[in-house]
């Protein structure tokens, strides 16, 4: 006679008596350890996680694990105050590291579930919050005073911030953990911004990807506050070859440089980059107007340079074979992925 077990019931972790009586018993997950049961139950979604918590008393207890809440993404999910609330105060243990939220920016719902009062007990509460992630979240409600002290990483897409959400560049550092700071498409961001934000925190990862309202000006503002800066992605900012000027000046241990859709970019920008001999990888995506040759002379000059993006660049006759050549322990890749970007001349 063959008996099966239910695979999620029970409250046992050993295997039944009846086994050793002769009768065969299918194994089931409740005959699992409590660490590889966590392990399993590390895969499922936020949502799926608290509705396995009804399976037994055992299954309760595991997903109140802190090791099962360290990384909690909510964007999937169309939340508002009361689930927001339940979450942070019964589901988020004190061992939370990541956070990412997406608001209702762009929804029919105008009113956002994130308040003050939720940023105040994540800043209380969860000690270990290092990444905050918000996306299509309107913040004209908060301060950026508001955010968790803790954060080493915040990551700002399609949100939308206030004129005054920095209240002032010289009041003492709000977030001074704050490590890195990456921005998508976040069109209110301007030169004030940048400025204070960088004047409050030591940054070593800077990305600012379709704000166009900053500008060379900002870039001379802020650059002064970023000696230890070591990342940076350019994308969407209305920029020319000063910046280039700037960051070859001032950012001399810098390691990535990323530049794309830098159509002003010119052979004399690029120039200015050959004292930056700390820099590993270098794109220049979409950046049309810069000639093979200079690339050449400026990337020789860089002893550690690894990696050259130059996707998107056309280059006439054997440009780019005389870049591969001359760059012989550098990765150069020269793709076009979006073909329509190309300009006709």
């Amino acid at each position: 006679m063959k008996m099966s077990a239910v695979a999620y019931g029970g409250e046992s972790s050993g295997i039944p008596s009846m086994a050793n009586s002769g009768i065969s018993v299918t194994p089931t997950l409740s005959w699992l350890p409590d660490s590889v049961l966590l392990e399993v139950l590390s895969f499922l979604s936020v949502r799926d996680l608290i509705r396995s918590c009804r399976v037994c008393k055992r299954w309760k207890r595991l997903v109140l694990d802190k090791s099962l809440w360290r990384h909690v993404d909510l964007t999937p999910y169309k939340l508002n105050s009361k689930i927001l609330w339940n979450l942070v105060r019964r589901w988020l243990g004190t061992g939370l590291h990541t956070l990412k939220i997406k608001g209702l920016l762009l929804s029919i719902k105008k009113q956002e579930f994130l308040t003050p009062a939720v940023l105040q007990v994540l800043d209380k509460r969860y000690p270990s919050l290092e990444n905050l992630h918000l996306e299509e979240t309107n913040l004209r409600s908060l301060s950026y005073d508001c955010l968790p002290s803790t954060l080493k990483m915040l990551e700002l897409s399609q949100c939308e911030i206030p004129k005054s959400w920095i209240t002032s560049p010289n009041k003492s550092k709000t977030l001074p953990k704050l490590e890195t700071f990456i921005l998508n498409n976040v069109s209110s961001f301007t030169n004030h911004h940048l400025e204070a934000i960088c004047s409050q925190s030591a940054l070593k990862t800077l990305h600012l990807c379709g704000t166009y309202r900053v500008t060379d000006i900002g870039i001379q503002k802020a650059v002064s506050h970023l000696k230890g800066l070591a990342h940076l992605k350019l994308n969407g900012c209305d920029i020319t070859d000063i910046t280039l000027h700037l960051i070859g000046c001032h950012l001399k241990h810098l390691r990535t440089l990323a530049l794309t859709n830098f159509c002003s970019l010119t052979d004399d920008g690029l120039s200015c980059l050959s004292g930056v001999r700390t820099l590993e990888k270098l794109w220049l995506e979409y950046c049309f107007c810069l000639s093979s040759n200079c690339i050449i002379t400026v990337c020789i000059n860089l002893p550690a340079l690894n990696y050259l993006n130059l996707n998107g660049i056309f280059f006439e006759g054997q440009g780019i074979d005389e870049i591969r050549k001359s760059l012989p322990h550098c990765t150069v890749t020269n793709s076009f992925p979006h073909v329509n970007s190309i300009p006709k001349y």
